[in-house]
């Protein structure tokens, strides 16, 4: 019923690719979605990040996904505990066929901060922002935070969908050291 091709840490990467609590994080990469590109109505995440460990591993604290819809929208979601909730969400139009430069910089904790925001590389026009500087993102059991970048998508309306390559490029993962 879902269907998905990502690239993500886990257990045995390295530290500094792990996101772990009270550390800041910068990630950034670029992104292009093709013209033509088809969301699920249901869901297709591009990018997520999710804790290991706990009660709550199963639910990503915050997600990059596209829906389906009139207009096709792109969202952030996020969770706090195992209930997501849209933040912010805006017409894909402007985000299709174009090269995209994302930087999302998090502080891992139970008072984090949070920050993302998406420009169009040819212009440095930035076409989706969000900040927060009070936003819980540590979750009790936790052993470690993982990105994940890619397309994992329901299946469920299998009409509504085609053959997608999101093209995925110069990924960055960089601890911020804090005195």
């Amino acid at each position: 019923d879902r269907q998905r091709n990502e690239i993500k840490s886990y257990d045995k990467s390295p530290a500094n690719l792990l996101g772990i609590e009270n550390e800041t994080v910068v990630y950034k990469w670029k992104f292009k979605l093709p013209v033509g590109f088809q969301s699920s109505p249901n869901f297709t995440h591009l990018h997520q990040l999710k804790s290991v460990g706990g009660s709550l591993a199963s639910m990503p604290m915050n997600t990059l996904t596209t829906r389906k819809g009139n207009p096709d929208r792109l969202e952030l979601r996020y969770a706090e505990t195992d209930k997501q909730v849209t933040l912010l969400r805006t017409d894909m139009a402007p985000l299709v066929g174009t090269w995209l430069d994302v930087t999302e910089i998090i502080t891992y904790g139970a008072i984090g901060t949070y920050e993302l925001d998406i420009r169009r590389l040819s212009d440095s026009l930035s076409l989706f922002s969000y900040s927060n500087d009070s936003i819980v993102n540590w979750r009790p059991g936790a052993e470690f935070v993982r990105p994940k970048w890619g397309i994992y998508r329901s299946l469920q309306n299998a009409q509504d969908l085609r053959d997608e390559a999101i093209l995925y490029a110069n990924l960055v993962i960089e601890e911020i050291i804090t005195a």
